[in-house]
């Protein structure tokens, strides 16, 4: 039965059909299915009573929307069309029991039910369309009641104050799942768009950002930076097809991006085959050092004994610590980056490293020393920096 419901939800889709309109879309034919049934009802008990122009009214209500089904289904492109006459129709499905009793009052305020044509409007097509309905049901309702002060009755209702109670309940129900569906679809798309925008920028940063659009830039004391790289990426992508290098590259930082969040670090970027992390921004962190060697250990640990996608890499990792400057530029495609002496000194620690091994410089060493087993590499000529004392980070230092 799911599959049944969900191949008629489908009627009217096309490809390259946006999520927003999918959703109205399958109201709409959802609308149409439901509804089909209690206005056959109502025709029905019409025409049990004798209310021959009602039920007329009753069973055109149900049967026309199943032909603009019909319609939707095999032209999409007729969408707009097709739910401003499913609207119209509802105006008139209740315009002529309301002549046909002869008054407002006289019909139990059945034109009330009208109100649905404004509700549908704001769902299927938007606020503008529900201002245009809503204008059209005002000159539809004095219009009504022009109509019906010079004509008699031709039924008399005996409805009671207490079924035209039930019918105005009847009413409300509708107009509270119709809105309440609304407001679950905003918070819907609300909540994909937050989930997006916290997938592209940190937590903190995008609370910020939506708060206040103007340029964000923090300085930090204590960060430390890593950058990985994979050994002769570039002969290795030589035979490879686009798929299977994106497909390889996806599956190497995938498996960083995981070890990355159980570890509570920030991933600032990826260019090509380099991939670059900090700890300690945005928030400060006393073990920035720390926790950045453990991510160097496992991020090497892992790539000595897992293939990506079939294949063996090798990476050059580099780490550095120290001030950096942290934040966001611009108005467009926003990143949130970092700049600083700190991480370039850390981008060629990693360019001037060795395949398979963790270069981090003095500061970096200064601070990890005491948990972890470092050896001196010895001065190595840095581009900027002249030559440098460096350090391999090599395990974790043996429990006391």
């Amino acid at each position: 039965m799911r599959r049944v419901w969900d191949w008629i939800l489908s009627l009217g889709s096309y490809p390259g059909e946006s999520d927003v309109q999918r959703g109205r879309r399958r109201i709409v034919v959802g609308y149409i299915i439901i509804g089909f049934f209690p206005r056959m009802v109502l025709w029905s008990e019409s025409l049990a009573a004798g209310r021959t122009g009602v039920a007329v009214s009753d069973f055109l209500a149900g049967a026309l929307p199943v032909v603009a089904l019909a319609v939707l289904a095999r032209w999409p492109h007729t969408y707009v069309a097709v739910v401003n006459f499913l609207l119209a129709l509802i105006l008139v499905e209740n315009i002529i029991p309301t002549v046909l009793y002869g008054g407002l009052l006289e019909a139990g305020l059945y034109l009330s039910w009208g109100l649905l044509a404004i509700v549908g409007a704001l769902i299927a097509l938007g606020r503008r369309a529900a201002y245009a309905w809503f204008a059209v049901y005002v000159v539809a309702l004095f219009g009504t009641v022009a109509l019906t002060e010079g004509i008699e009755p031709v039924y008399e209702n005996d409805l009671t104050a207490t079924d035209m109670a039930l019918d105005m309940i009847g009413l409300t129900i509708f107009v509270l799942l119709a809105m309440s569906y609304f407001v679950g679809q905003r918070d819907r798309f609300q909540q994909e768009s937050d989930d997006l925008l916290h997938n592209i920028l940190p937590a903190e940063i995008a609370a910020r950002l939506k708060s206040d659009s103007t340029m964000i830039a923090d300085d930090y004391d204590a960060v430390s930076v890593l950058f990985a790289d994979v050994v002769d990426f570039t002969p290795m992508s030589a035979d490879m097809s686009p798929t299977e290098l994106v497909g390889l590259l996806n599956s190497v930082f995938s498996t960083f991006d995981g070890l990355v969040e159980e570890l509570g670090l920030e991933k600032i970027k990826t260019v090509g085959d380099e991939y670059m992390v900090a700890a300690g921004v945005p928030i400060a962190r006393p073990d920035h050092a720390h926790v950045m060697a453990e991510l160097a250990l496992r991020i090497r640990d892992h790539t000595d004994t897992h293939e990506f996608e079939g294949r063996r890499i090798r990476l050059r990792i580099g780490i550095n610590s120290g001030p950096v400057t942290a934040g966001i530029v611009g108005t467009h495609k926003y990143a949130y980056d970092l700049w600083g002496d700190v991480v370039n000194t850390a981008s060629r620690m990693e360019s001037e490293g060795i395949p398979d091994a963790i270069q981090i410089t003095p500061a970096t060493h200064e601070l990890i020393r005491d948990a972890f087993v470092c050896e001196p590499r010895g001065e190595v000529a840095v581009k900027g920096k002249g030559t440098m004392m460096t350090y391999l980070l090599v395990s974790r230092a043996p429990a006391p």
